[in-house]
């Protein structure tokens, strides 16, 4: 049985995903992972993409990231969870820096380097990896139990909420050689696209709210 499944959200990307499952098999050693695509019910062209495509399969399920990601956990039942996106580049080593971090104990979630700003400080990942026995309790969102991430997100602060959640229950351990780079247009390295505006509409300043408003209660 595979080590760790690697959830990718992807809207309307079907031209990318060949280039990302042969750079994911490549990086990744043969038989440790399994690669599951969570789709749009009308997304039929990434459809046809995945089922030509080695190592992976997809599902389909409407919805925000948080909820496309829970799906995914639903859908797998590898030991170890990767919460990942559909514009990344898997580095050579990443695996193995992961699976070292989880070595130590006590860690039960793993952060990620993304190579950009928002991960340089870390205090955030944006591709968490996760122990499945994690979420089933005491639960990656905060007073959830079974799911990755609050599904009350819509797009922003999900990975957030759930890194800085396993810093201050002292399970986490960011993995400075696991490099999954983030190709965003906010950091000039991808190509501004429609999925990319849609993201970007995505009620940032209510998603804010709601991670403070959360975090708040943690910390209480």
């Amino acid at each position: 049985m595979p080590d760790i499944a690697i959830l990718i959200p992807s809207l309307n990307r079907a031209p990318a995903l060949e280039a990302l499952v042969r750079n994911i098999n490549e990086t990744t050693p043969e038989g440790a992972h399994s690669t599951l695509f969570i789709l749009d019910i009308a997304d039929r062209e990434s459809r046809e993409v995945v089922r030509g495509l080695p190592r992976c399969r997809y599902l389909l399920a409407d919805g925000t990231f948080p909820v496309k990601i829970n799906a995914g956990v639903m859908g797998t039942t590898e030991p170890l969870i990767l919460s990942a996106n559909d514009d990344v580049v898997f580095y050579p080593g990443w695996y193995e820096a992961a699976t070292d971090a989880f070595e130590e104990k006590g860690v039960h979630v793993v952060g990620t380097d993304d190579l950009t700003p928002i991960t340089r400080d870390r205090t955030h990942t944006t591709m968490p990896i996760l122990r499945r026995s994690y979420v089933k309790g005491p639960g990656a969102a905060f007073n959830e139990t079974g799911t990755v991430f609050h599904e009350g997100y819509h797009h922003n602060y999900c990975e957030t909420e759930l890194w800085q959640l396993a810093c201050h229950r002292g399970v986490a351990k960011f993995a400075e050689e696991c490099v999954i780079e983030h190709r965003h247009p906010n950091w000039g390295t991808a190509a501004l696209d429609e999925t990319y505006r849609k993201g970007g509409r995505s009620n940032v300043e209510q998603d804010r709210q709601t991670f403070e408003r959360r975090k708040a209660a943690w910390e209480a």
